[in-house]
């Protein structure tokens, strides 16, 4: 046999091994629900987590936009969010219209700066907003429980991925208010 033949003999020969074991049956043992309930028990059982969106409207310096100026942020917070409040971190100017203002989530820390649930207490959102002197604000939270699964899966998407993004800012900061 020539190295052409050769060649062609061992391809035959390599489809025929692929074909036979493509179209071997499988046998499982027991049923497909064994399978699903192995890999659900492989994820471990994590604290609740939750997306909250807070929503800061009024007289402040934002776009406006249906008639409102507001500032929405969106964040991952351990725990239920027990308050939001919006602190004056600026000082007041006489030459300045606005001052500036951060909003403090009381909960037990954001997700991923914190990777478990940390004291309950109030945490700095990082947002930055400028309120207009004598101006009324309104704050609103809605909070939404992620599943095992979801936290599950943001978890180790965020550590497979090498760009690991904080809400908003920075970081999470304790906010020093009782």
């Amino acid at each position: 046999m020539g190295t052409c033949e050769t060649i062609q003999f061992w391809t035959v020969l390599m489809l025929i091994g692929l074909i036979a074991v493509g179209c071997t049956p499988r046998t499982t043992t027991g049923t497909g629900n064994e399978a699903s309930q192995a890999q659900n028990s492989a994820i471990p059982d994590y604290p609740p987590l939750y997306n909250v969106d807070v929503k800061v409207c009024g007289n402040i310096i934002a776009p406006l936009k249906d008639g409102k100026r507001c500032i929405t942020t969106q964040l991952q917070l351990w725990g239920p969010v027990r308050e939001a409040k919006l602190v004056q971190t600026g000082v007041s100017l006489p030459s300045v219209s606005a001052v500036q203002h951060k909003v403090a989530i009381a909960s037990a820390g954001c997700y991923p700066a914190y990777s478990q649930p940390s004291q309950q207490q109030f945490y700095w959102a990082d947002t930055i907003i400028q309120v207009n002197r004598g101006g009324e604000t309104t704050i609103e939270v809605k909070s939404i429980q992620l599943s095992n699964q979801q936290i599950n899966d943001l978890i180790t998407r965020k550590l497979t991925n090498q760009r690991v993004s904080t809400f908003s800012g920075v970081s999470c900061e304790l906010a020093p208010i009782n």
